[in-house]
């Protein structure tokens, strides 16, 4: 008979809880499909979260599939990141909103940034439009500093802003969605007598407003480095780095 084929729940739960994650997943992915949702409801989501490293993808969608609510909820936001990422797709669309609802503003927007973006636009389908604009804007600041991350620059947070270090040198960028310069412009300059930078970017996802480009040009004539750049996706990483750069010089 197969572990956990006929064993007491009880029994089985207090089993996976004492075993190693990789056995613990062994036990789980060798019982009944139809046994699976009694157990996992038996069982404590810290539980389930050690467990799921371990577990093969077929494992996964089968674990997600057999959750209740409250512990799919729970679960998802209890993993790693990048493991929740590869979780979510897994989650049936008629499921998926009270996940999405119960996730933070700033949990929400991680997320939205490490998926692919047609499960990024599923995820967006079912969240509250209430919240879009703030997390969307969070998710652009999201992705912009991991961007600047894979430009091998050490990224810091100051409030709303971010703060680039090389060696004295320290660079805020504001990072604005939906903008064309105006509101990140601001930002950045507002942080920037706040930290002392040397230098202020501003990254937007719109075009750069023909009056910001002339504000930022009279900045640099006063002696004040600023610089805009258009940043929508990795595309754009080689432009976002050497704009920042030129802010060291």
């Amino acid at each position: 008979m197969l572990p956990g084929g006929m064993m007491p729940v009880t029994q089985l739960v207090a089993m996976i809880r004492s075993s190693p994650p990789k056995s613990a997943a062994g036990l789980l992915m060798a019982m009944p499909a139809e046994r699976l949702p009694v157990v996992t409801a038996a069982m404590r989501p810290a539980d389930l979260v050690r467990i799921v490293p371990a577990l093969r993808p077929e494992a996964r969608r089968g674990l997600i599939r057999a959750l209740g609510p409250e512990h799919l909820f729970e679960v998802i936001r209890g993993v790693p990141l990048d493991e929740a990422a590869g979780l979510v797709p897994m989650v049936p669309t008629d499921r998926l909103a009270p996940v999405v609802a119960g996730l933070s503003d700033s949990a929400l927007a991680a997320l939205l940034g490490g998926l692919p973006q047609d499960q990024r636009q599923r995820v967006e389908s079912v969240a509250d439009p209430r919240r879009e604009r703030r997390v969307l804007g969070l998710a652009y600041e999201d992705s912009v500093s991991r961007a600047l991350a894979r430009g091998n620059l050490q990224v810091g947070r100051q409030d709303d802003v971010m703060v680039v270090t090389k060696g004295r040198w320290r660079i805020v960028v504001a990072a604005r969605h939906d903008d064309d310069g105006r509101v990140a412009v601001l930002a950045a300059e507002d942080a920037a007598y706040t930290v002392r930078a040397d230098g202020v970017l501003a990254v937007t996802d719109q075009p750069t407003a023909g009056e910001v480009l002339q504000y930022c040009q009279g900045a640099r004539d006063a002696g004040r480095p600023l610089e805009t750049a258009t940043w929508v996706d990795e595309r754009h990483d080689g432009h976002l780095i050497r704009t920042l750069v030129s802010l060291f010089r």
